[in-house]
């Protein structure tokens, strides 16, 4: 999950002089933080992701514009169990569901309970660091009367090995960016695909800690200046209520002390899947601006307020001109790879 997690105030932690952790002490401050923050935490009015006109529209960019009803579809539908080729352009079968599918990073277990629903796969693995996060997902999946169906174990992926040629694809759903190494996650994850078997990466691929560049805080901000004030009213506890003024920026050392794993190599993230894998899909799915530029905010813009929706769509205009112009690196994406 990406760093929303972190206070919007730039605040710094103060402890320069404290020593080193050792791995294991950072892996078990990891699994706490993650622990205590589930699928929960990103709901709400404060979350930009959690808008949904928003999320409609990055669910949209994921699937490279196509009408799928959202980027694990995408994934299942378009590339995923397809058949013969015979049977993909007369569609006299459904699709089959391949064998075996992992998630790295599972979390509360959203995703596999999605891909269970649409009948992506005979089995499906969820691996994650945090064991509370685990029991939810378990629990989830005995609600769902899935459990037959849904896997689940706490697990260190940094450390483990998986078992070769096993799956037909692996999901990352904003967990890779929490990786520290990121070649040798990768080549396990090669290893363990089927001969055509896919990657699915739905990440955070902007800079390192958020430590953002000038010019992209500067973009933030001059967008931010022209959202009207009424939809700059904070949802935030510390400020409820309150018009902002100006765009929070994270601070990097702050994000490190709070959760060390919060994109810890995240600008590489495409140059090693490009290292391992053949990319047969990148599409940017927003959040360059918005993603801090709305952070506390984004509830305001509703679909029963036709002005905050129009405020909205030229922000969503302007996000994507200057990505594609190459103002702005693209900070969010749906990477399609194959082995």
């Amino acid at each position: 999950m990406t760093a929303d997690v972190h206070s919007a105030k730039n605040e710094t932690g103060g402890n320069a002089s404290a020593q080193p952790a050792s791995q294991t002490d950072v892996d078990s401050k990891v699994a706490d933080y993650w622990d205590e923050h589930t699928d929960e935490s990103f709901h709400g009015e404060t979350y930009w992701l959690a808008n949904p006109e928003i999320n409609r529209r990055h669910q949209l960019m994921a699937a490279g514009g196509r009408d799928y009803p959202s980027w694990v579809n995408f994934s299942v539908e378009h590339f995923l169990g397809k058949g013969t080729l015979l049977d993909q352009l007369f569609k006299s079968q459904p699709r089959k569901p391949v064998d075996c599918v992992l998630s790295i990073g599972c979390g509360d277990g959203a995703l596999e309970r999605h891909l269970a629903s649409i009948n992506t796969a005979k089995s499906i693995e969820g691996i994650d660091l945090a064991p509370k996060r685990i029991e939810i997902a378990r629990e989830e999946a005995r609600n769902a009367g899935v459990e037959d169906l849904l896997h689940y174990s706490v697990c260190n992926v940094e450390t483990s090995d998986f078992p070769s040629k096993k799956y037909d694809a692996i999901y990352f759903n904003s967990s890779l960016h929490h990786m520290s190494d990121l070649d040798t996650i990768l080549s396990r994850c090669h290893a363990a695909l089927q001969r055509r078997g896919y990657l699915f990466v739905n990440e955070y691929i902007g800079p390192n800690r958020m430590a953002y560049s000038d010019r992209e805080k500067e973009a933030m901000q001059g967008v931010f200046q022209m959202i009207p004030a009424k939809y700059r009213i904070s949802h935030a506890e510390h400020d409820r209520g309150q018009v902002r003024s100006h765009v929070y920026f994270p601070d990097p050392q702050e994000v490190e002390r709070v959760d060390p794993s919060e994109a810890i190599h995240s600008e590489e993230i495409m140059d090693a899947i490009n290292r391992h894998f053949h990319v047969e899909e990148f599409n940017f799915t927003g959040g360059t601006l918005l993603q801090y530029m709305l952070q506390d905010i984004a509830g305001n813009f509703r679909q029963d307020d036709p002005e905050s929706i129009k405020m909205l769509d030229l922000i969503f205009t302007i996000e994507k001109n200057l990505v594609d112009s190459g103002d702005l690196l693209p900070h969010f994406a749906m990477i399609i790879a194959k082995r």
